[in-house]
């Protein structure tokens, strides 16, 4: 008998219409991905009465609700990636210019996207795990100095169900075509001058947006959740640099607020993540060691009411359009 074996497996997805329903007739576009590793999957308690008995056993057992949520983990790269970031940052307009390449500007927003319903395939056994109503709860984007960005994307899903057939049908997804980004191709700029400058010898950084989709919305007659909705949104990350001055650690210590950029290039292609007014934390430097010293910096976004939004997000790529709201 065969083994499952990660190197022959597949991921793909589409939108959903409706949270937790997936409706092939609609036909949306089918995104294959390549990835690190996908951890999405479900698990359940296990109960036992606590009745007393003259056995001295365990008399009756009983299942929990399925929790259905995992992580999956990609490269960052500069094109296939768009539906994934509009469903965390919201269903706001999504504004395209130019022509090849293309511009496209996303907001974070308050309205929110129905779901996603997410297949993994273990292709060389036949075996289909099919999880509904998808939501995203979290992306975290690891930026390293060598080598290729990672990023984590963090689902809460409604239903898991196994087939011994595709589900979604994996022979027509689009897949990504370019390479990721990596630590050459990335650089943070801050307002705080009154215009935008590039922060000089940045070590590292991250970028973390939540959506703290809810986990406990169970109802009566039924394992599976009935609800996972959104709530608030929260920008956060960070970054370490050489210290080499107290410019920042002085907004730091005077709880100025400014602007926040993370850029990522590559030739044509670009994102760029823009949090308009951010509140920088840290620690003043420590000496650990012979070597040199660095500054460590967190920050929190807040909603600014000029840009209307906390963060935006803007993609220049070959891509004529970016898939919205399936109707």
């Amino acid at each position: 008998m065969a083994r499952a074996v990660g190197a022959k497996t597949t991921t793909v997805m589409t939108q959903e219409v409706e949270f937790g329903v997936l409706n092939p007739a609609v036909e949306p576009t089918t995104i294959g991905m390549y990835l690190r590793t996908n951890a999405l999957g479900s698990s359940k308690n296990l109960f036992q009465s606590d009745t007393l008995n003259p056995y001295r056993t365990v008399v009756g057992l009983a299942d929990g609700n399925k929790s259905v949520q995992g992580n999956i983990v990609t490269d960052f790269i500069p094109e296939g990636l768009e539906v994934l970031l509009h469903h965390i940052l919201g269903n706001g307009t999504i504004v395209t210019s130019g022509s090849d390449p293309y511009t496209h500007v996303l907001k974070g927003s308050a309205n929110t996207l129905e779901g996603l319903s997410i297949q993994k395939g273990f292709d060389n056994i036949n075996k289909y795990f099919l999880y509904k109503g998808c939501r995203m709860n979290s992306m975290a984007i690891d930026i390293i100095q060598e080598g290729f960005h990672g990023v984590t994307w963090d689902f809460i899903g409604k239903s898991e169900t196994v087939h011994a057939t595709e589900q979604i049908d994996s022979s027509f997804a689009v897949y990504p075509t370019k390479n990721g980004y990596t630590g050459y191709q990335c650089h943070i700029e801050t307002d705080h001058t009154g215009s935008w400058t590039t922060l000089g010898n940045v070590v590292s950084g991250s970028i973390n947006i939540a959506n703290n989709v809810e986990t406990d919305g169970y109802v009566l007659g039924s394992d599976e959740r009935a609800s996972a909705e959104y709530q608030t949104r929260a920008c956060t990350g960070g970054f370490s640099m050489f210290f080499e001055d107290t410019v920042l650690y002085d907004l730091y210590l005077a709880g100025t607020e400014s602007g926040l950029r993370y850029v990522f290039t590559n030739g044509t292609d670009s994102i760029t993540f823009e949090f308009p007014i951010v509140k920088l934390a840290g620690e003043s430097p420590n000496i650990d060691s012979p070597a040199g010293v660095n500054l460590n910096f967190t920050f929190q976004a807040r909603y600014d009411s000029g840009s209307e939004t906390d963060v935006t997000v803007t993609i220049v790529n070959s891509l004529s359009s970016i898939e919205g709201q399936p109707s």
